[in-house]
C-alpha cells in the first residue's frame, strides 16, 4: 500500500540515550539521507519494549555504541529510497525490523537501536558503529533501515484493514515464531503438543497464540494466575475446543511433578526471562517431551542451567538455540495475518508521544502480559 509523502525536512525530533546516568533526552537532529542499500521511514508507530527502562538505567547491560538513538520495530511510509532498489517504493507502508545482518556474513548479525550482538571488539559492533548508517533507532520521526529490513504491508489482514498498532502486535510475534518454525527451532507442526513456558509475557504469550494459530495444541505454563487466566479468557475459543490447556507453578512444585502437570508433548518452546533462572520449569519441560522430543532453548537466562542429562540422550531428544528468526520467516508471519489465519485483532494498546518517554516507558514495563503493547507516535 503506498501514498503520497512530503519531502524530506532537514531536522527532525528524535529521542536520544548518551548514559544510564541522564535522562533520555528528545532533540531535533539531522534527518538521515539514503545511501545505497537504504530506506528512509517516516514513522507511524513503533513498539517499546518492556525492559526498555532496565536498558536505559543499566538494570540490562547491553552494549551499544553511545550516543544513540533506540528502537524497536515500526511502522511506516518510506519517503526516500537508494537507487538500488528495484521493488520497494516510496509511499509504501512497510514493517520495519531490527535484526540486521551483514551483507557480507548473514552470520554476523546486531539489533539497531537495542544491542550491538556481543561484546566489545566481535564484527557486529561494525553493523551500528557508523552514525550515518544502522546505529539509529526508530524512536523517532525519520530513520533509516536497510533495504531487506523492510517488509511492504498488504491493505488487508483476514479481510479487513489493519492499524499500524496492529501489525506491531504481529511483530511481536517473529521472535517466538523463530522458535517454533524449522531453521533452529522445534519445527512445530499441525496437531502436535507444543509447551510453552513461561507463558504470561509479551513475547511468550504472543508464543501462545502463534502456536495455535498454526494448528497446535497448546499446554501453557506460568506461575501467575492472573495472566493465566488473561490467556485463557482472550483465546478462549481454543479452550472450549480443548486445543488450549493452563498449567499453574505452585511455589515449591519439583520438576518431576510439575512435568506431570504438563503431561506428555512433542516439543517446547523456552522464553524464560532473566529472573527465571532457577525456576523448575525448564527441567520439568524438558521431562514432559516425548521421545524424540524437541526444545527451543530462547530465553534470557544470563547464567548457566541444569539438565536432565539422562532424559535426553535416553529419549534421544534435540536441544537447540534460537537468537531472534530467519529473514523469511517475516514474509511467512505477514501472510499467516494477509490471509486471517492469524488474527490481530486482539489485546490492548495505548500509544505515547517522544516528550512524554518516562510516563512510556513505565507505562511498557508495566503492561507486559500478553496482548499488551505500548507504541511511540512521534
Amino acid at each position: 500500500m503506498s501514498t503520497a509523502v512530503p519531502a524530506l525536512p532537514p531536522t527532525h525530533r528524535a529521542l536520544v540515550f548518551t548514559s544510564t546516568s541522564q535522562p533520555l533526552e528528545v532533540r531535533s537532529v539531522p534527518t538521515p539521507a539514503p545511501s545505497p542499500g537504504s530506506a528512509i521511514i517516516r514513522v507511524t508507530a513503533t513498539s517499546i519494549l518492556t525492559y526498555a527502562r532496565e536498558i536505559f538505567t543499566g538494570v540490562r547491560i547491553y552494549p551499544y555504541p553511545r550516543p544513540y538513538v533506540p528502537g524497536s520495530a515500526a511502522v511506516g511510509h518510506i519517503v526516500a529510497l537508494s537507487r538500488d532498489a528495484t521493488t520497494l517504493k516510496v509511499g509504501d507502508l512497510v514493517l520495519t525490523e531490527t535484526f540486521v545482518r551483514a551483507r557480507d556474513d548473514p552470520n554476523v548479525r546486531a539489533l539497531q537501536g537495542i544491542h550491538q550482538g556481543g561484546p566489545d571488539g566481535v564484527p557486529s559492533v561494525r553493523l551500528v558503529e557508523d552514525e550515518d548508517e544502522w546505529r539509529h533507532g526508530s524512536y523517532a520521526e525519520y530513520f533509516k533501515v536497510p533495504l531487506e529490513n523492510c517488509h511492504r504491508l498488504p491493505e488487508l489482514a483476514g479481510g479487513a484493514p489493519a492499524t499500524p498498532v496492529q501489525w506491531l502486535r504481529m511483530a511481536q510475534m517473529l521472535v517466538p515464531f523463530g522458535g517454533l518454525t524449522s531453521d533452529g527451532g522445534v519445527d512445530l507442526r499441525p496437531g502436535e503438543t507444543v509447551v510453552i513456558a513461561p507463558a504470561t509475557g509479551g513475547f511468550s504469550g504472543s508464543a501462545v497464540e502463534l502456536a495455535l494459530s498454526m494448528g497446535a495444541r497448546v499446554v501453557a505454563v506460568g506461575r501467575s494466575l492472573e495472566g493465566l487466566r488473561r490467556i485463557e479468557e482472550g483465546l478462549g475459543e481454543f479452550v472450549e475446543r480443548g486445543r488450549l490447556r493452563t498449567v499453574q507453578m505452585d511455589e515449591g512444585v519439583t520438576p518431576e511433578d510439575l512435568a506431570k502437570a504438563i503431561g506428555p508433548v512433542d516439543c517446547y518452546l523456552d522464553l524464560s526471562p532473566p529472573a527465571a533462572a532457577n525456576s523448575p520449569h525448564l527441567k520439568a519441560c524438558i521431562l514432559a517431551l516425548r521421545v524424540r522430543g524437541r526444545a527451543c532453548l530462547m530465553g534470557g537466562i544470563q547464567g548457566d542451567v541444569a539438565l536432565p542429562h539422562g532424559a535426553i540422550f535416553r529419549n534421544d531428544l534435540q536441544i537447540t538455540g534460537k537468537w531472534m528468526y530467519e529473514r523469511e520467516s517475516i514474509g511467512d508471519l505477514i501472510k499467516m495475518a494477509e490471509t486471517g489465519v492469524l488474527y490481530l485483532g486482539r489485546g490492548n494498546s495505548w500509544s505515547f508521544k517522544l516528550e512524554d518517554w518516562e510516563a512510556a516507558l513505565l507505562h511498557a514495563e508495566k503492561h507486559a502480559r500478553w496482548g499488551q503493547i505500548t507504541v511511540f507516535e512521534p
